[in-house]
């Protein structure tokens, strides 16, 4: 997880400089951004030892993708690695489980992660917005307001718990979550993000909904579960398995 020393130091090069910004491949570089011809020289000095720290920090490999991801809709193979590793971690951060997992499908700012070798910048280019992971807590007959939703949007990625069947016009012909329908009384735990869970995306639906919170950060999240499992030698893979369809 990156420490908060070397946001400070990302956070004084785009501040200060203004004149750079990060982006991460396979080999971290800094590009010019605008179209002034000269700039401070104090300022260049000031910030060049802090771009080489959070250069460094950013090209740190992290994990290993057996298979290239990609961004798709209505499902794919990247969203579903997402939701599945949010699932793990809120089981980890809450000490409970929960029923699935949902994300935006703008959420995901990248198109796709190449097979092989990631970084840690890599991950902040998926992931850059500072978005909290959250639990939020929802009776099953308003369940299809979040469903429909999604259908509308065109599809967005969800966890392994959960399968929806839909059509084009947007109606939801069948949901089954752990492999059972909904029970309109029950209490579902949805794991997904503050930035949703406080209606953005206009997720209004979740507005006054009890949410637990974790104060944990999508990207950093992501991070961890990218890092455990290489250090235990595992390879990440991914595929579409026909969690979201819309005929």
């Amino acid at each position: 997880m990156m420490s908060k020393y070397i946001l400070s130091l990302l956070s004084i090069i785009l501040l200060n400089s203004c004149t750079y910004i990060y982006n991460a491949g396979t080999k971290a570089e800094f590009y010019k951004t605008d179209a002034f011809e000269q700039r401070d020289a104090a300022i260049d000095s000031t910030v060049q030892p802090y771009r080489k720290k959070v250069d460094l920090e950013m090209n740190v490999i992290i994990g290993y993708f057996e298979t290239g991801l990609k961004k798709e809709q209505p499902e794919s193979n990247l969203g579903n690695w997402a939701c599945d590793a949010l699932v793990e971690q809120c089981a980890i951060y809450t000490k409970t489980s929960v029923d699935f997992a949902v994300l935006n499908y703008g959420g995901l700012r990248i198109g796709s992660v190449a097979q092989g070798e990631v970084n840690k910048g890599k991950i902040y280019e998926l992931m850059p917005f500072d978005n909290s992971l959250v639990i939020i807590e929802m009776h099953g007959k308003d369940l299809n307001l979040l469903f429909t939703h999604m259908v509308i949007k065109g599809g967005w990625p969800v966890s392994s718990d959960l399968k929806i069947i839909a059509d084009k016009s947007g109606n939801v012909k069948s949901v089954t979550i752990r492999g059972k329908g909904i029970e309109p009384e029950k209490i579902y735990r949805i794991a997904s993000i503050d930035y949703l869970a406080n209606g953005g995306d206009n997720c209004s639906f979740f507005i006054g909904k009890n949410q637990i919170l974790t104060n944990v950060l999508l990207r950093d999240a992501m991070i961890e579960n990218i890092e455990k499992k290489y250090r235990s030698g595992q390879k990440i893979k991914a595929a579409i398995e026909g969690r979201f369809i819309i005929e």
